[in-house]
């Protein structure tokens, strides 16, 4: 919670609490004790008790009475589905994209902003041993990523400037070289209707972005993203091959596409 937030009157600090505690559940996660979760939110562990309760009661939080860990409960599987499903051009992409991983040997990835990162909406990986093992859900910076830049690059320049202010909070000291790689990226998509993300954001891991406006009215622009292994790729074979094939279905995804 912020300032803003204690100033806003309408602001409702508990329903904010209780979706911070959910916020706090990662992917691969076994299970969290209160504590774990007072310490991920910064909220009082006797708050975290009885938001945990009451968000059992509710069905978003499963408990486990042996070990005294939380779970995500279905009650959460069932809003993601509505989200998910309120996005038709995941409909559109998920064939081209399971297409375009097996005949690229790479791991296609859509995902939309949220914040100052990116929230996987849909992901096809590839048969190569070593890829990005992220799923649904999963989420990743956008300064960092080529799916995060392509986004970046995407917006329109008063959205651009706002997620400047929030990247730079989050990053504090270190934005100014970040500021300058996001700067390069996004001259990179002008020329070229691509970003790149070769090793930065996983070492081993080549990465090439586009962005993707949104085909439904009302809906937000998202981006794609093509991966695969160092061991298997280059920077030059995922310009020369990768890049070109990728934009060809975003194209077919979205027509207004680079």
């Amino acid at each position: 919670m912020t300032e803003e937030h204690d100033k806003d009157r309408l602001f409702v600090t508990a329903l904010a609490r209780g979706l911070t505690v959910l916020s706090a559940f990662r992917s691969g996660e076994s299970g969290l004790s209160n504590q774990e979760l007072a310490r991920r939110t910064g909220l009082p562990k006797s708050t975290v008790s009885r938001l945990t309760h009451t968000l059992t009661q509710l069905g978003y939080l499963s408990h486990e009475a042996d070990s005294g860990f939380y779970r995500l409960g279905l009650a959460v599987l069932e809003l993601g589905s509505v989200v998910l499903a309120s996005y038709d051009v995941r409909r559109a992409a998920a064939p081209l994209m399971r297409e375009f991983a097996l005949a690229h040997n790479v791991s296609v990835s859509l995902a939309m902003r949220d914040g100052s990162d990116m929230v996987y909406l849909e992901t096809c990986r590839s048969a190569a041993r070593v890829s990005v093992q992220l799923t649904v859900g999963s989420r990743v910076p956008v300064a960092t990523t080529a799916i995060g830049r392509a986004c970046y690059a995407g917006l329109g320049a008063t959205e651009r400037m706002r997620l400047d202010e929030e990247l730079a909070r989050r990053y504090g000291g270190n934005w100014p070289p970040i500021k300058n790689r996001l700067d390069a990226a996004l001259q990179q998509c002008r020329e070229l209707g691509y970003t790149s993300s070769f090793g930065e954001f996983v070492p081993e891991v080549m990465a090439i972005g586009v962005p993707l406006p949104s085909p439904i009215p009302g809906q937000p622009p998202m981006s794609l993203n093509a991966s695969g292994p160092a061991a298997l790729f280059t920077a030059e074979r995922f310009e020369r091959d990768i890049a070109p094939a990728l934009q060809q279905m975003a194209r077919r995804i979205a027509p207004g596409a680079a």
